[in-house]
């Protein structure tokens, strides 16, 4: 008897080891060495520097940049989480349509225009997607914006062809979520960066912009 208990520990150790930290250590040396980005958390580099994560939203307070889905943790790194209202209480109703008025007013849009998808609150309050048509209905302000900021550094551009490059990223990177009848979306901090490297590109901000 004290054999078999002797038996089944071993067994149940082995097998710990093997499960939770042979196993998990092996596959993380192989996905660290073939598989970088992905098992560093889709890293963002900016001058040979780690500044972001294609995964996590931010507020990007500023009107160059696409603005992604509400938070209801303001976008805090630290953590995650959405509203623990029920979808028939009423709060969320009076939340989505102050949502809803802003993005209108700071786009300068009809609220019809606006995808439903693009007010609403994503589980974990970091989503960095927004639907297609919600990326699209921001390339008016932020082109208008950069022409702004371009025209402040004495700096000549063609709102015209900071539109075509805004569309240029946009259909770049747009994904389907679902094969075939999925929607289309994109990711607004991939989009947000390719509109920093342009503006560093055309000297209207420095590298220490994100400082």
């Amino acid at each position: 008897m004290v054999k078999r208990v002797f038996k089944a520990i071993a067994l149940s150790i082995i097998v710990m080891l093997i499960a939770g930290f042979a196993f998990p250590a092996i596959a993380s040396l192989i996905t660290e060495n073939t598989l970088p980005f992905y098992s560093n958390g889709h890293p963002v580099t900016l001058n040979h520097r780690v500044v972001d994560s294609y995964l996590l939203a931010e507020a990007f307070n500023n009107s160059v940049f696409f603005q992604p889905r509400p938070s209801a943790i303001n976008y805090n790194l630290s953590c995650s989480g959405a509203y623990s209202y029920s979808l028939t209480n009423p709060e969320v109703y009076n939340i989505t349509k102050g949502d809803l008025k802003k993005f209108a007013e700071y786009n300068h849009v009809n609220e019809s225009q606006i995808p439903l998808s693009m007010v609403s609150y994503s589980g974990s309050g970091l989503d960095p997607s927004i639907p297609l048509k919600g990326a699209l209905i921001q390339v008016n302000r932020i082109s208008q914006a950069i022409y702004n900021m371009a025209k402040n550094k004495s700096i000549n551009l063609n709102i015209s062809d900071i539109k075509a490059f805004l569309i240029n990223i946009i259909n770049k990177d747009k994904r389907m979520n679902f094969p075939i009848f999925g929607t289309y979306y994109v990711n607004i901090v991939r989009l947000n960066f390719d509109i920093i490297n342009y503006l560093m590109d055309k000297n209207i901000i420095s590298s220490s912009f994100l400082k």
